[in-house]
């Protein structure tokens, strides 16, 4: 595996691209405890904020991690706006990504093309043993936020979130959320068209988005834009429309559409084509490991040789600079989509990699 570009030149984050669902698709959110059941949707475009954040248990920025591997931190995020309902201090987000977990072993040991084995997300947890949970509210009000909403909370990620507070009794530098070896993945407690949108480094689900309306809607959600986060669906994978990350079939009741169930994005026998099988953010880590960093965000192929993936990147090579409709996969994250006329450049970085 190829190095990954240094931290150090990743200085200003543009905002990133589009890579999510519609609500045409499958977004998915709750406001109702979990257990599955239908429950009114409440969720308001524009609510008051809190009178403050600080409670508790909560924490402001991400914890010192127990390892350096890849893993998966999970952000309980707010609009300036909006009202604080606690996800992060009443068990509600804990209860829906440890169930993410437990699907993903049933579904990962059960699926006919895969290795048999239970495999499950490498999630951030806390030195104490807890799941990492970050409190984010952004510096926009609600109706100022992108109609994509990513695209303003991926720059706050990346070089916002903490810079701001200055409430640290330690000398230690104030961070922002931009570790090529994380998915920041929010629990966003607004509004969206969209259920959910996520690409290589930041994923979201709008929790009071109309197609949120259970805790379980929520669940198949994260589920679904995990896919999204590390790089798929690929074009080159069986049932997946070229260029789009959905499978043509939207029927079909996986986790790339809406469900527990895993399709071909998991495990297939396409040569030279990923599977999710062997992302670095499933654990046991695979044989053969691939990083969505290093293809989406990199295009750093490797072994990953067929031609609805390399085209695509010499198509791009040729005109010198970023498509958002010419892709075999997600969108990173972290590409700085202020100079897309100018290239392909990662976060303050001056490198254009089309070159």
């Amino acid at each position: 595996m190829k190095t990954l570009i240094p931290l150090f030149i990743l200085v200003i984050l543009g905002t990133s691209g589009l890579v999510g669902c519609s609500s045409s698709m499958d977004g998915i959110g709750s406001n109702s405890t979990f257990n599955g059941n239908k429950s009114t949707f409440n969720g308001n475009k524009n609510d008051s904020a809190s009178d403050s954040d600080e409670k508790p248990g909560r924490f402001f920025k991400d914890q010192p991690d127990v390892n350096d591997d890849y893993q998966i931190h999970f952000n309980y995020l707010l609009a300036k706006d909006s009202q604080d309902r606690e996800w992060d201090l009443n068990g509600r987000m804990e209860e829906i990504i440890l169930e993410v977990n437990e699907s993903m072993a049933k579904a990962t040991a059960m699926h006919e093309s895969g290795d048999g084995k239970e495999k499950i997300y490498k999630f951030d947890y806390r030195k104490d043993g807890k799941l990492d949970i970050t409190f984010v509210r952004l510096d926009k009000n609600f109706q100022e936020l992108h109609e994509h909403a990513n695209n303003d909370i991926s720059p706050f990620l990346f070089s916002k979130i903490n810079f701001w507070r200055d409430d640290d009794d330690d000398d230690e530098p104030l961070k922002g959320m931009n570790n090529p070896k994380k998915i920041y993945y929010n629990f966003a407690d607004f509004f969206s068209e969209d259920g959910g949108e996520a690409g290589v480094g930041v994923g979201t689900t709008f929790l009071k988005s109309k197609s949120n309306y259970s805790n379980e809607r929520v669940l198949f959600n994260v589920l679904h834009e995990l896919h999204h986060a590390q790089g798929g669906g690929y074009s080159c994978v069986p049932g997946i429309r070229e260029g789009k990350g959905h499978y043509l079939n939207q029927e079909i009741r996986v986790q790339l559409t809406a469900g527990r169930k895993l399709g071909a994005t998991y495990a297939h026998k396409v040569e030279g084509c990923p599977q999710l099988m062997d992302s670095v953010y499933l654990k046991p880590t695979s044989n053969e490991p691939y990083d969505p960093y290093e293809l989406n965000c990199l295009f750093n192929l490797g072994k990953y040789t067929h031609p609805k993936l390399t085209k695509v990147v010499e198509k791009l090579r040729a005109a010198g600079k970023y498509n958002w409709r010419t892709k075999f996969g997600s969108d990173c994250k972290w590409r700085n989509q202020e100079r897309d006329s100018e290239g392909y450049f990662l976060l303050g970085s001056n490198i254009n990699i089309l070159k």
